[in-house]
């Protein structure tokens, strides 16, 4: 057997509907040709009313899979066929058949970047159907691979974060929130991964330490911002807008709002 027809067997068990949808693709004797046939079918999608969109991103994903299915040994192209299906299938919350062409994409892709992106795809379909371990293996998976682009790896780190606070793992999200604020490689990463852990904070009422955070956010960026720079702007900007900002303030409010309603003591 050949090595790369395993993976293609294993992604080929399709879901019923979709597998009568696939039926209906058209087969061409090219890739190129099978390739230009889902460009036009997922073009539609665009001309497609609302109530008309959903068969019109079911036929997309079929005439991508039908490019995956029927020429599976030009991996690249396979691979970028089956994410593209992938997309329109979770647009569509197909999850299941979704997550076989995003493994798809993981196993074939000769291409690190879009397996990454695959990855990181996976993993949120995943944790929105409430595998919050599957979802952390795969971040984890990902923030490890020394093959995928660093801001990719990075994103992952702090997705481990955010994925340990959801399963109740204080510690091993503060740990991984903590890491990714001082080891992301872009400024606005940092800026994310700070704000997520302030926020985590907030959410167990340790004001002080949350405000702590902020400040050392605000000190560790105080170089970026001080520039006159797209850079400079954009931190500043997403300082601006972290989400644990007006958290904390509210916070702040209700804990003064219960001070000021406790009754004073009786003075004798």
């Amino acid at each position: 057997m050949h090595p790369y027809l395993l993976p293609v067997l294993v992604a080929c068990a399709l879901p019923s509907e979709l597998e009568r949808d696939l039926a209906s693709v058209p087969a061409f004797a090219s890739s190129a040709e099978q390739w230009q046939h889902a460009l036009s079918v997922a073009a539609r999608i665009r001309e497609a009313r609302a109530v008309a969109q959903p068969a019109a991103r079911r036929a997309a994903a079929a005439a991508w899979v039908a490019v995956r299915a029927r020429f599976p040994l030009e991996r690249a192209l396979a691979a970028e066929a089956a994410f593209r299906a992938a997309e329109q299938l979770r647009i569509l919350e197909e999850d299941l058949a979704a997550l076989r062409e995003l493994e798809f994409v993981r196993a074939e892709s000769p291409d690190p970047t879009l397996r990454a992106k695959a990855s990181l795809e996976a993993a949120h379909i995943e944790r929105r159907r409430r595998n919050g371990e599957r979802a952390l293996d795969l971040y984890l998976a990902l923030s490890a691979d020394s093959t995928a682009p660093p801001r990719r790896r990075d994103e992952a780190a702090l997705w481990v974060g955010k994925t340990y606070a959801q399963l109740g793992r204080f510690s091993d999200a503060e740990r991984w929130l903590r890491r990714a604020s001082e080891r992301a490689g872009h400024a606005l990463d940092r800026v994310r991964a700070f704000d997520e852990w302030c926020a985590l904070y907030v959410g167990i009422d340790d004001l002080e330490a949350a405000a702590g955070v902020l400040a050392t956010c605000r000190a560790s960026l105080a170089p970026l911002l001080a520039e006159e720079t797209r850079l400079g702007e954009a931190v500043r900007e997403a300082l601006d807008s972290m989400r644990s900002i007006p958290l904390l303030e509210r916070a702040v409010a209700r804990r003064r709002a219960r001070a000021d309603a406790q009754p004073e003591p009786i003075r004798r």
